[in-house]
C-alpha cells in the first residue's frame, strides 16, 4: 500500500493524540489508524470485512471514514489528501473496550509459522510475536506453552488440549470470514495482516483480523480469480501452515467451524445482505470520493456497479 501510494501524497497515517500533549483523546482513543484505500477502489473491503468478522463473533476492529486535510505552513498548506478508512487501533484502548482492562496482551506476530517451538523462554518468540500492550510473565509463557504443543504433541494430545489454549468458536469465526472472502494478503499466504490476544478470563488465544483492503478476492499475488473463489475450506492456505493444518484434523473444531460456514451462507453472508451493505456504504461516501478526484470517482463507481463493467476482471497485479 506504502509503494502504491507514492505517486503522490496519500501515505496512509497513523496519528498519536498524546506525542506532543498528554491526555488528549477523541471518541475514547488515542490513536487514529487513516487507512488511504490505494489498492481498493471501492473503498468498501475493510468496513464490510471486519463487519463480517464481527458478525461471526471475532473480536475485531471498527470502522468508519474520515476525509483528510493537512495543514503544514510553508510545505504543504491546507492541502486535502481525500478519503480515507478509519481503523479502531488495537491497543491499551482497545483491550479496555473489549475485556475492560487494559491488561491484556495483544500480539502482532509476523510469521508463516505460526506457533512453531522456538526455544524454552520467552526472550526466543519476542521479535517474531511483538508484544503491543502489557503481559505478565505467565501470559508470555502461555505463547511458549503453546508452541511446543503445536509442534510436539501427538494427534491425540493436541486436539484434547486444543481448547486449553485457543478459544475454538472465536478462531472458527476468523478462519470462516477469511475463507468467505478470500482473502489472501495475511492469515492464509505469508502469515502477516493478524493479531493475537490471550483473554484474561479465559487464558485462551484468539485471533484479530487486519489490513482487508486487499480482501474479497482481490489479491492477485496469489493464484488466479477462480483459484480464490473456489479454494477448498479444508485446505485453503497456498503453503504448508503447519498450526493451521492440525487445528483442522480437530474434529470438535472441523464442526464448529463447519457450522460458523453454513449458517453464515445462510444469513450472513448472501447475495442481497452484501449488495445492501454495498448499496448503503457507497451512497454515503460517493461524495467524499467525487471530492478527492475524478480518478477515484471513476474506479469507485466501477466497483460498486452490480455487473462487472469497463476494466478487464482477469491480469497481472497493479
Amino acid at each position: 500500500t506504502y509503494v502504491n501510494s507514492l505517486y503522490g501524497p496519500k501515505q496512509s497515517l497513523k496519528v498519536d493524540l498524546n506525542k506532543y500533549r498528554k491526555g488528549q483523546s477523541l471518541g475514547g482513543v488515542h490513536t487514529l489508524n487513516l487507512v488511504n484505500a490505494i489498492p481498493d477502489d471501492s473503498y468498501l473491503h475493510d468496513a464490510m470485512a471486519q463487519r463480517l468478522f464481527r458478525e461471526l463473533g471475532v473480536i475485531a476492529p471498527r470502522t468508519s471514514y474520515a476525509y483528510v486535510t493537512v495543514d503544514v505552513p510553508g510545505v504543504m498548506p491546507d492541502r486535502a489528501l481525500g478519503l480515507y478508512v478509519l481503523i479502531e487501533n488495537l491497543d491499551a484502548d482497545f483491550a479496555q473496550d473489549r475485556w475492560g482492562t487494559k491488561a491484556v496482551p495483544i500480539f502482532k506476530p509476523v510469521t508463516p509459522q505460526l506457533f512453531k517451538d522456538l526455544g524454552a523462554t520467552w526472550k526466543d518468540y519476542a521479535d517474531i510475536y511483538d508484544l503491543k500492550t502489557v503481559a505478565s510473565p505467565a501470559q508470555l509463557q502461555r505463547v511458549v506453552d503453546f508452541a511446543k504443543l503445536v509442534t510436539s504433541a501427538d494427534d491425540a494430545t493436541f486436539a484434547a488440549r486444543l481448547p486449553e489454549f485457543l478459544d475454538l468458536e472465536s478462531f472458527a469465526g476468523f478462519l470462516a470470514g477469511h475463507v468467505l472472502t478470500s482473502s489472501y494478503d495475511g492469515f492464509l499466504s505469508n502469515g502477516q495482516n493478524l493479531y493475537l490476544y490471550l483473554d484474561p478470563r479465559s487464558n485462551r488465544f484468539g485471533f484479530i483480523p487486519w489490513d482487508q483492503d486487499h480482501g474479497w478476492g482481490e489479491f492477485r499475488y496469489v493464484g488466479s480469480v477462480e483459484g480464490r473463489e473456489r479454494a477448498s475450506i479444508w485446505r485453503p492456505c497456498t503453503y504448508e501452515h503447519r498450526f493451521l493444518t492440525r487445528v483442522l484434523k480437530v474434529e470438535a473444531f472441523r464442526t464448529i467451524y463447519r457450522g460458523k460456514l453454513a449458517t453464515a451462507l445462510d444469513t450472513l453472508f448472501t447475495v442481497p445482505r452484501l449488495y445492501a451493505q454495498v448499496d448503503e456504504l457507497a451512497v454515503l461516501i460517493r461524495p467524499a470520493v467525487a471530492a478527492e478526484s475524478e480518478f477515484r470517482l471513476r474506479r469507485f463507481d466501477t466497483s460498486v456497479r452490480t455487473n462487472w463493467v469497463g476494466v478487464p476482471l482477469h491480469g497481472p497485479p497493479e
